[in-house]
């Protein structure tokens, strides 16, 4: 009877030891995140409210964001645009999933089109202004930072 309230006890401070421990999934978002970090982009996690009445987008976007900021520019500049990767009224021009929440020009358009396969992640969100971009992806096992940061480096 001892030895079946030893095992229990070994088993359960085994197991919540176990249990601490990072999954796989965490290490590598963790190490993907100080990646860019290192690069220099701002690493931040936030949840994204679209205007369900003005563009047809309900669902809010929870994700991490990365952000690069022009050099020598302060904080805040005028919004250019902002797309989203999720289905709504307004998607001129724009590869298949994704439309606009703040319209841009066709050649805004025409150079995500170019761009989304180099990201090599499933584009959440992109937001283009004066003075820096801000994009907000999946974060697959196929993410890097350096493509996270290519990506963004067009938009400038």
């Amino acid at each position: 009877m001892i030895w079946l309230i030893v095992v229990a006890v070994a088993l359960s401070l085994f197991g919540s030891i176990i249990w601490l421990k990072p999954s796989p999934r965490d290490t590598r978002l963790a190490a993907l995140r100080f990646e860019a970090i290192r690069s220099g982009l701002q690493v931040r996690s936030f949840t994204f409210k679209p205007d369900a009445a003005k563009t047809g987008i309900r669902d809010d976007i929870p994700g991490t964001s990365y952000t690069l900021l022009r050099r020598g520019k302060q904080q805040g500049g005028d919004l250019k645009f902002r797309v989203v990767g999720q289905v709504g009224w307004d998607n001129e021009g724009l590869p298949e999933g994704l439309s606009w929440h703040n319209h841009g020009s066709a050649a805004d358009a025409e150079l995500i089109s170019r761009m989304l396969p180099q990201l090599q992640d499933n584009l959440l969100m992109l937001e283009v202004y004066d003075n820096r971009v801000t994009l907000m992806a999946a974060e697959n096992k196929t993410a890097s930072a350096a493509a996270y940061q290519h990506f963004m480096e067009a938009f400038f």
